[in-house]
């Protein structure tokens, strides 16, 4: 057995100590994000969403008071929870997700993050798990500060799609099969899907 939180992989009680009393006890899937396959800018991304300190409309509000903190998909209150997971358009964007990857995530971010502790057994599953969270917060900040209009959710799937597939060559060639595998099945869901316009 090998103990993560030390740099000789061995046990001792002030490693243990070390971690505990540095704020509490830190989530294990944070330290995991650095070891995705994913663009350092992403890494970044996803360490601000564990820690709860991406620019949503709540954590703006904290610092400056908005006149308008609802969410740009709907109209329920934008916080990063919601952004990403409770929001009936990212329901719908995980809905199919799980369908493609044959998993049921996308409910919470520790739904999405558990897999990460296991990188080597769910890298396809990674790779698209970050590129939908990273495609929605694109598609949020084009809404706000590029006034861009709502298309359809097929447009999004092909942006997560196209997303993952730039993210293609950082993967182990043994895993690249895999992963193109499960872009195939979730470019035929969004073939399969009906223009659906808001």
């Amino acid at each position: 057995m090998i103990w993560c939180f030390a740099s000789n992989g061995t046990y001792s009680s002030q490693s243990l100590y070390r971690i505990i009393n540095f704020r509490g006890i830190i989530p294990v899937h944070v330290l995991a994000i650095w070891s995705l396959k994913i663009p350092p800018r992403v890494h970044l991304f996803l360490w601000l969403l564990a820690k709860n300190k991406l620019l949503t409309r709540d954590n703006l509000n904290i610092r400056k008071k908005l006149d308008d903190v609802t969410c740009l998909f709907c109209s329920e209150i934008e916080s990063a929870h919601h952004l990403f997971f409770d929001c009936v358009f990212s329901r719908q964007i995980w809905a199919m997700i799980s369908e493609c990857l044959g998993v049921n995530i996308g409910d919470n971010f520790t739904s999405v993050a558990a897999m990460w502790l296991s990188n080597k057994c769910f890298l396809a599953h990674n790779i698209i798990t970050s590129a939908a969270l990273w495609s929605l917060w694109k598609l949020r900040n084009e809404f706000c500060f590029q006034n861009a209009s709502w298309r359809d959710v097929r447009g999004v799937l092909m942006r997560i799609v196209s997303t993952a597939q730039n993210w293609l060559i950082l993967c182990p060639e043994g895993a690249k099969d895999m992963l193109s595998h499960k872009l195939s099945n979730l470019k035929l869901i969004v073939t399969r899907l009906g223009r659906i316009s808001g």
